[in-house]
């Protein structure tokens, strides 16, 4: 069983390997967007709206938005990646048909995806948290527990991204997910304001998301209360990693080997 499980990882490492020497001959552009926007983010809504915004939740407003648009990064740099990039791939590239004519099983193809797709999130990601650190929005510990949570934050929406990509048809297909789940998911998740400033039943409905529970698992490490919406926030993540990639591992097998 360790064996199989060692197998299985080199296998998902080597596919890691092929993606990041790709990335190598862009790197520089690459980086642009993965760090730049992050940055322009953090000043722009936090920094510039706390000017004219008061405290929130007994702090001040760019230390409550800090944490939720260090996680709406790694959103947004993975579910690109996960969509538009792995169909390309699939469609146009032929990627994935060419990997598995080598000792390569489908699920350690995926899950060197995933794992490469979660490092770009953590890019975009450890940007702002290095920046919130840096100038002390948040204290370096526990602030530094903000990795991994990057990382569970990555893992979640590259396997949500890669969901959706098994269904699309063309690059159009994307426009449903990014206007009628990604959007709503920015603008409702807590980001912003609290979620029990909608009334009971919008804030009730936001608990569906992902985000909703990453922001506040973001908002209780930044912020140093660990409390029990903090833990039931942290289990439904969970949840959703597990859940998440285990549908995208037999969407994918289902779509491109049927």
């Amino acid at each position: 069983m360790i064996g199989g499980i060692a197998r299985h990882l080199a296998g998902a490492g080597s596919v890691w390997l092929r993606n990041a020497t790709v990335w190598r001959a862009t790197w520089k552009t690459s980086l642009v967007g993965a760090v730049g926007e992050p940055l322009f983010y953090l000043l722009g809504l936090g920094y510039g709206l706390g000017t004219i915004i008061p405290a929130v939740a007994d702090r001040p407003y760019l230390h409550f938005v800090a944490p939720g648009l260090m996680i709406t990064s790694v959103m947004y740099s993975t579910t690109i990646e996960a969509t538009y990039m792995t169909f390309t791939k699939t469609e146009h590239q032929k990627v994935y048909a060419s990997m598995i004519l080598s000792p390569l099983t489908f699920a350690d193809i995926i899950l060197g995806e995933v794992l490469w797709i979660v490092t770009k999130g953590l890019i975009s990601g450890g940007t702002i948290l290095a920046v919130v650190l840096a100038t002390g929005i948040a204290p370096v510990w526990p602030g530094l527990l903000g990795v991994p949570l990057i990382l569970l934050a990555g893992f979640i929406f590259a396997s949500l991204g890669m969901i959706v990509t098994s269904v699309a048809r063309s690059y159009d297909s994307f426009n449903y997910y990014f206007t009628l789940v990604i959007a709503p998911m920015f603008f409702f998740s807590g980001i912003f304001f609290p979620t029990e400033r909608l009334g009971s039943w919008v804030g009730r409905f936001t608990q569906i998301f992902p985000l909703t529970h990453l922001a506040v698992i973001s908002r209780g490490i930044l912020g140093g209360a660990m409390d029990g919406a903090f833990l039931r926030s942290l289990m439904v993540a969970a949840l959703f990693a597990a859940a998440g990639f285990a549908i995208a591992t037999a969407r994918m097998q289902r779509r491109f080997m049927p």
